[in-house]
């Protein structure tokens, strides 16, 4: 960069940083609109026929527990197909962000599809334990991945202090996914007998919805983009895997955060409806709560954007975990009638989903959307291999020789545990991004004395006083 350029730079993060966002989305601001709103209905949809079809696993799973699909397989054998997906999915990113930026957007796309076409035909012919867990567990995975990774870079193109309501919108596809496809799935098992039809419905249509609206999608490239001039596989390697950027302090609660949240998150999307065949419920039945608690993410999810554009991503994100917690300790644990789990379901969905919904935001807000690539793949590493193991631990937690409490009470309590630890991981990251944005906001001209004097006190006093108070300071962030 040469010095005229470095002045501009310095310039214009000068009149528009208040601190809230890593400075360099500043040099060339995103619209926060126009076609990113586009853009924003396409990956919900592009959600809808991806992971909100996964949603609907818990349907596959119960059957598949209850009628003994695949002989032989244990129950530990039928968690390791959601799980090896989960690992894929989320270890696969970042081998999308490499095809991503060596051949483009469509290419990478066109082949996540394929795979996920393949993946779901060939699943539906899998006679083993073992093919099912290489093409919906593996195959599958990877498909996810590459679609997920290609799309993860779209909207902090198009959105800056709109990020979060915008993830939030996208990902109304993911719980009307979930509702959906888990009814068309009971219904199709219902009818065929088996799970074969349900898998091939799903990859064609899902196919179709996936290849319509990758066509509308643009990608927005900003002007300070590093990765333009990158023409080998090597120097996108090399820019994606920065240990500069993976060894930031904030980004490594925002990993551990993420990694025990998400755990968290997938127990309870695919365990409530087996949880509800070992109370005795009917498969209608179970399914309905599958569909509820989707139905319940569907408002949830782009409710939490809102709210994080209200009240801020960090607290909001807190909120949404220590509600989430207490709706597992103090509803889950003691509830005993079918009315109760209902309305748990319809509870839970409103903010369980939360680590998939501000992963993003509180990632790029962090590192940028130049260090976005490296920081959201280091990331999904970890939550990859973390929900490889979620729902064999649930399954695995289960004490049918119980009686006070339900079979599910151990899986209950490891859950809950989970979110207090992860509630715990948000508090450090918080006060890091309040030190942040007061440092920057003593520049500011609008700050009166008062303000500018407490902010200096409190950026500058070290001890342990002074990091509770910026930790839990009341500011929108």
């Amino acid at each position: 960069m040469d010095k005229e350029s470095a002045i501009e730079k310095s310039e214009k993060i000068a009149d528009d940083y208040n601190g809230a966002y890593n400075e360099e989305d500043y040099i060339d601001t995103p619209p926060d609109g126009g076609y990113g709103w586009v853009c924003c209905v396409c990956v919900s949809a592009m959600n809808f026929a991806t992971w909100g079809a996964n949603g609907s696993f818990g349907v596959m799973l119960a059957f598949f527990l209850e009628n003994d699909e695949f002989h032989g397989a244990s129950a530990t054998d039928y968690a390791l197909i959601v799980g090896l997906l989960n690992f894929f999915t989320f270890g696969s990113m970042s081998i999308a962000s490499v095809l991503l930026f060596k051949f483009g957007y469509r290419p990478t796309f066109i082949f996540g599809i394929t795979l996920q076409l393949c993946a779901y035909i060939g699943a539906s012919f899998a006679k083993t334990i073992g093919q099912i867990q290489a093409t919906q567990g593996v195959l599958l995975g990877l498909s996810f991945g590459i679609i997920f990774g290609a799309n993860s870079i779209v909207l902090p193109s198009w959105f800056l202090h709109k990020r979060a309501i915008a993830n939030g919108f996208s990902h109304l596809g993911l719980g009307l996914g979930g509702m959906t496809f888990s009814l068309v799935n009971n219904a199709l098992i219902q009818k065929t007998g088996d799970h074969k039809w349900a898998l091939r419905a799903l990859g064609i249509i899902n196919t179709v919805i996936c290849t319509v609206t990758m066509l509308l999608v643009k990608i927005r490239t900003p002007k300070n983009s590093q990765f333009k001039e990158n023409t080998t596989i090597w120097d996108i390697v090399k820019k994606i895997y920065d240990w500069r950027i993976i060894k930031s302090y904030p980004l490594q609660l925002v990993t551990l955060w993420a990694l025990l949240a998400s755990m968290s998150y997938i127990i309870c999307l695919f365990s409530l409806s087996n949880y509800a065949r070992s109370l005795g419920y009917t498969s209608n039945q179970a399914t309905l709560i599958t569909v509820l608690l989707n139905l319940s993410q569907g408002f949830g999810r782009p409710l939490t954007g809102v709210l994080s554009e209200i009240f801020g991503r960090v607290n909001v994100t807190m909120f949404s975990i220590m509600y989430t917690l207490i709706m597992v300790f103090v509803f889950w644990i003691n509830l005993t009638t079918y009315t109760q789990l209902v309305i748990f379901a319809l509870m839970l969905g409103l903010f369980a989903g939360i680590s998939s919904v501000a992963v993003v935001p509180l990632t790029v807000d962090v590192v940028g959307l130049n260090g976005f690539p490296t920081a959201i793949s280091y990331t999904n590493l970890f939550v990859g291999s973390s929900v490889l193991v979620a729902e064999i631990i649930a399954l695995d937690l289960r004490d049918y020789s119980l009686t006070s409490h339900t079979p599910y009470f151990h899986c209950q309590l490891f859950v809950g545990s989970i979110y207090v630890v992860s509630f715990l991981l948000l508090i450090p990251y918080r006060e890091w991004r309040v030190q942040r944005m007061m440092a920057q906001l003593q520049h500011s001209d609008s700050l009166d004395e008062s303000k500018l004097e407490q902010y200096k006190l409190l950026t500058t006093r070290g001890g342990v006083l002074s990091w509770c108070k910026r930790a839990f300071y009341p500011i929108k962030i």
